[in-house]
């Protein structure tokens, strides 16, 4: 997963239409994300570790 913020205002088309605004933040599994990135709508993201993965180590 990877997160970062919203840089334009967009309706998310894979949630429903779910609406982000400039400033938010956004996290979803990296190819949607780089998706995203490649269109301009959010920044470079970071890599996210969940609670359960950090578990395992």
């Amino acid at each position: 997963m990877l997160e970062g913020k919203v840089l334009k205002d967009f309706n998310d088309k894979q949630n429903q239409l779910k609406n982000y605004k400039k400033g938010q933040k956004f996290k979803a599994e990296e190819s949607r994300y780089k998706e995203l990135e490649g269109k301009g709508f959010v920044e470079k993201g970071k890599e996210i570790v969940s609670k359960k993965d950090k578990q395992v180590e």
